[in-house]
């Protein structure tokens, strides 16, 4: 049961009002006055009738925008659609026209222990498929029983006891669906059925596109091999009389969708109700996003007397509900998304929670707790199951110009609370985002301003990965197409075949609205009548490689946009042609005004491509499609609400054999190959050796350009290439100095190329390199408002402390009692040879990558045994303070002003001049050399700070920054280098900390010595001076 509804369900004629409200919802009630969208008699004469339930609250009538929809919906008569062949010809098997079929010994094993995790020796793929993809697929998707009924189930139906062929799991998955549309009342006749199966198989075999992982685990079970499964929780509508019930087992009718949108009402009943559905959405395996916004904030007054929690405090609760359920054995974590509005009492905490959980988790770890996502530290700490949004409209960006606050209001009855600078604001969340990755930002008013169903509410939040962004109750199921199995090897692209294919999949993914069941009640009731759909791509990035064009450029972006237009565009008319001969969805004719807007506003958008980058047939077939999109839309309506987004496509582009997921770009262009005997070996990404070729490079450039790129990770110095192609080339991450790394704007604006087109939004990762500041973020948060995005989450390299992968931890854990920081076997050192009042003294220090003394080594060629000896023991014990984490000064503290043979003149150092002893001397070293303590210099003259050893090997710049704590907020938004808001301030030396600078203001000028030992004294104020080394004092401090 939902939590918002009662099992009542009327009868009076036509029912409208399915299921009732329990209470008030500011999302779904309308004041029935306002209810004047369209012919209001009919509207009045279901209100009269009964037809359609009526809420009192507070003295006045409401309606659900919901049953509203109902009333006005047009029911029509099926008339089934034709379905032309394209991709087959009726005579050939589907099954087989993806090449010889090879069998194979699959394996993957633990990377830890060597102990194979899964085998299977008799899989049969596809002569072209790769390794690792046929592994993939093998594991995740084939159904591999254990029950011993159901072994043998699959025994009489394959031949087999478990999948192990890719025709099998296409077969399957194919059917189920072709065989529902046919229940449904899809086809016009037998001959349009079979055509579509065919041309389905067809693409999938040849891996041109894959449906979302659920598909490929659950349909098809029962139909195929009459396994109907466990008892499940699922529910199922009836698409006729929209009756929902229960199912009795879960792949009767499977579930099928990856996305879910459901958030609880601000009352206690559907708080606690939403534990119990997302418990049931994770454990199949699905993601849910949620509006926790919409509960009053901390402190608000309760109905019954006392004063609420809070948002954050249930949000806990279903985080840690994530945390426990996960997905279904499926994967190891839940998803959630938790999305707030920036004018909620809470907002500020919401921004900033994330943060303060993972900087716990930081201090676990520091503490020895085991790291990584599921290590001991993370999972004591909250949040971690959970991608956090802030909601922000253009309002606030106009607060942004204009220097204004944003009004924080009460969510019970909107009264202003506290005000707080949208500056300031945008600042916190991009801390948040250049710390650990959240949160991220969506772009209210544009999610608004593109929804097809404004009459029937809001969007209020995103699935996890925020590219289905929907109504509440509802969920999506996604399938991509594989946009390089649509061209030939130069990179042209078909067209034709690419606009029919995906309208093949628009149909397709219809039919599984109403084949599949749902998790939750109230989503199996709702999400049916809008029936949305989420249609993708992949391989945009190697697509554009493969044509030689940059990711990141005008040219790039104009190709990408274009073909998104035509993805979209041809689903849109596919959708309408659904409408005319199986209607629209249900609540189409209540959002017919704001959809068709809708439809113009992304024909409009075509006006933005720069068509000059785009060959002809790609701009025609745009056009085109919009073109009849508009008009078709308007004469028929449409059977979707939505219809595409971009998705991640994870594990199904191991379906597709993509070298890029989603609209991402390559990660590397390097690729590791497992071999079949152990071992691996590392290959150049094969698009960019087409890349190569298709610029016109010869075979013999390409090889030795490859071997430049196994050694370096980028063409970028490679032999032959022309500067002019390196761009071609550039990568989500570069190499690992960051050479070849497309730029954070770049990013930023592909997803400003395509978000035009796209009907839902996109998933993408926004990456930027380690050193980016947050002023870089804020400004790309600007930037994505600007290009009219709904969603941009970025992540900072090596942001988030949850396993220094490239740094073996040390990062972010202190040493413990007893343990020490090696240095690298191979090092940098810096020797000084000098003569202490004739004695001759070598000192060696030995240094970490960062520039700090790690180890100090003396040598004295005249000295006596005990000295030696004295020199050795000293120089080890600093050594070991050294590798244990004391400071140098500590470490050294007591050397200075020891006194013992030799002393007296320095022969042999330029600045330092005396020494008490070789300890002393080597204390004043150190100091000066690493610390900057240029007062120790009793010869100032030619001394540059720059030219000392802590300025030229880091040293000095390791110990300035060690001040700043790069996870305080304000200490970070104030600093130069990290938060990027403020510049250094003028004639002031990077290379310096404070304390140097502070130093160097107060010089002895004067030349003073010390009465009691002779040294330099040190100048600490007007007319003050102190003894460094005995303590004595002169001036007025001193007397």
């Amino acid at each position: 049961m939902g939590d918002t509804t009662v099992e009542t369900e009327q009868s009076l004629g036509k029912n409208y009002s399915v299921a009732l409200l329990k209470s008030y919802d500011r999302e779904r009630h309308i004041l029935r006055e306002n209810a004047t969208h369209l012919d209001s008699t009919k509207l009045s004469s279901a209100v009269e009738s009964g037809q359609i339930h009526v809420y009192e609250f507070k003295g006045q009538e409401y309606l659900d925008r919901l049953d509203i929809g109902r009333v006005f919906h047009q029911q029509k008569d099926k008339q089934g659609l034709t379905v032309g062949r394209y991709f087959t010809d009726g005579k050939i098997n589907p099954y087989e026209t993806a090449g010889p079929l090879v069998r194979r010994h699959l394996q993957i094993s633990d990377w830890n222990t060597g102990k194979a995790v899964f085998e299977m020796d008799d899989a049969y793929f596809p002569e072209s498929w790769d390794d690792v993809s046929a592994q993939i697929v093998a594991q995740k998707y084939f159904f591999k029983p254990d029950r011993d009924e159901w072994k043998e189930r699959l025994q009489g139906s394959i031949g087999n006891d478990h999948e192990h062929t890719l025709a099998q799991l296409v077969k399957r998955v194919t059917n189920f669906i072709v065989d529902s549309g046919d229940q449904l009342g899809y086809f016009a006749t037998q001959e349009d059925r079979e055509s579509f199966r065919e041309e389905l198989a067809y693409l999938q075999m040849n891996r041109m596109f894959a449906f979302n992982s659920p598909v490929q685990f659950n349909a098809g079970l029962y139909n195929e091999y009459g396994i109907a499964g466990n008892r499940g929780v699922n529910f199922v509508r009836n698409p006729e009389t929209g009756e929902v019930i229960k199912l009795s087992n879960e792949y009767v009718n499977p579930q099928c969708h990856a996305c879910f949108i459901k958030g609880p009402k601000d009352n206690l009943e559907s708080i606690l109700q939403q534990v119990t559905d997302e418990g049931a959405i994770f454990s199949a395996g699905s993601g849910i996003g949620q509006d926790i916004g919409a509960l009053r904030g901390e402190g608000e007054p309760l109905s019954g007397g006392g004063k609420a929690s809070g948002p954050i405090s249930f949000w806990k609760i279903y985080d840690d509900g994530a945390g426990t359920i996960k997905s279904g054995g499926k994967s190891r974590r839940a998803a959630r998304m938790t999305t707030m509005r920036q004018n909620h009492p809470d907002i500020m905490r919401f921004i900033q929670s994330k943060v303060r959980e993972d900087g716990k988790a930081l201090v676990l770890m520091r503490a020895g707790y085991e790291p990584g996502m599921d290590g001991e530290a993370y999972t004591t700490v909250g949040f971690q199951n959970t991608n956090i949004s802030v909601r922000l409209d253009d309002n606030f960006f106009e607060k942004i110009k204009t220097g204004g606050e944003i009004e924080l209001r009460r969510v019970t009855d909107g009264k202003v609370v506290e005000k707080v600078s949208a500056e300031r604001m945008l600042r916190e969340i991009s801390f948040g985002s250049w710390r650990i990755g959240d949160p991220a930002v969506q772009y209210e008013s544009k999610i608004q301003q593109m929804h097809t169903s404004k009459n029937s509410g809001r969007i209020n939040s995103s699935n996890p990965c925020s590219e289905y962004m929907f109504l509440d109750d509802t969920s999506c199921n996604l399938a991509s197409t594989n946009l390089l199995s649509f061209t030939d090897e130069q990179g042209n692209f078909n067209v034709q075949a690419y606009q029919r294919a995906n309208q093949l999949i628009t149909i397709a993914l219809d039919i599984i609205n109403d084949a599949a069941s749902y998790p939750v009640e109230e989503i199996a009731r709702i999400s049916p009548e809008f029936r949305t759909i989420g249609l993708g791509y992949a391989n945009l990035g190697a697509l554009l490689m493969r044509r030689g064009l940059a990711y990141d450029s005008d040219e790039g972006r104009a190709i990408a946009g274009a073909i998104t237009a035509i993805m979209t565009g041809s689903s849109y008319e596919q959708s309408a042609e659904m409408a005319e001969k199986l209607g629209t969805f249900t609540h189409f004719e209540f959002n017919r005004k704001p959809m068709l807007e809708v439809m113009q506003k992304h024909r409009e958008n075509l006006e933005d491509i720069l068509w000059e980058y785009v060959p002809d047939d790609i701009e025609n077939e745009a056009k085109r499609a919009w073109q009849s999109v508009v008009e078709k839309g308007e004469q028929f309506g449409f059977r979707n609400a939505q219809a595409t987004v971009l998705a991640p496509t994870g594990t199904i582009s191991y379906l597709m054999g993509c070298d890029t997921t989603g609209v991402e770009p390559a990660i590397s262009l390097q690729i590791f190959k497992n071999l079949a005997g152990g071992g691996n070996v590392i290959l150049t990404n094969r698009e960019a050796e087409n890349a190569l070729k298709n610029l016109g490079y010869s075979e013999r450039q390409i090889e030795e350009i490859s071997d430049h790129v196994k050694q370096r990770n980028t063409v970028r110095g490679a032999p032959h290439v022309n500067s002019q192609d390196y761009a071609v080339f550039d990568t989500a991450f570069g190499n690992k100095y960051g050479e070849g790394a497309i730029p954070f704007e770049g990013h930023v604006r592909m997803l400003g190329a395509t978000q035009p087109f796209i009907s839902g939004a996109i998933s993408k990762t926004n990456n930027l390199p380690a050193e980016a500041t947050v002023k870089d973020i804020y400004n790309g948060y600007l930037l994505g408002h600007g290009l009219g995005l709904k969603a941009l989450a970025v992540f900072r390299n090596n942001s988030k402390p949850i396993a220094a992968l490239d740094f073996g931890g040390k990062n972010y854990r202190e040493l413990r009692r007893g343990e020490k920081e090696e240095l690298p076997t191979r090092r940098n050192s810096f020797e000084s040879e000098v003569m202490i009042n004739g004695t001759p003294l070598h000192v060696i220090v030995s240094e970490y990558e960062d520039g700090r003394p790690g180890q100090i080594v003396f040598l004295s060629y005249t000295a006596g045994s005990t000295l030696k000896a004295l020199l050795e023991t000293h120089g080890i014990t600093a050594s070991t303070s050294l590798k244990r984490g004391v400071k140098l000064e500590d470490a050294v503290k007591g050397w200075r002003g020891q006194q013992f043979e030799p002393h007296g003149l320095v022969a042999g150092h330029p600045f330092i001049k005396t020494a008490l002893s070789p300890l002393d001397y080597a204390a004043k070293l150190l100091l000066l050399e690493y610390k900057g303590e240029t007062e120790i210099a009793e010869d100032q003259n030619g001394l540059d700070i720059l030219k000392l050893r802590g300025a030229q090997n880091g040293a000095f710049r390791t110990y300035e920054r060690s001040g700043i704590d790069d996870w305080d907020l304000d200490q970070v938004l104030n600093d130069p280098e990290l938060g990027g808001f403020s510049k250094p301030k003028k004639n002031e030396n990077p290379s310096e900390n404070e304390k140097t600078k502070q130093q160097k203001k107060q010089n002895n000028t004067r030349g003073l010595t010390c009465r009691e030992c002779g040294n330099i004294m040190k100048q600490t104020a007007s007319n003050c001076y102190e003894c460094k080394t005995c303590g004595d004092k002169l001036g007025g401090c001193g007397q």
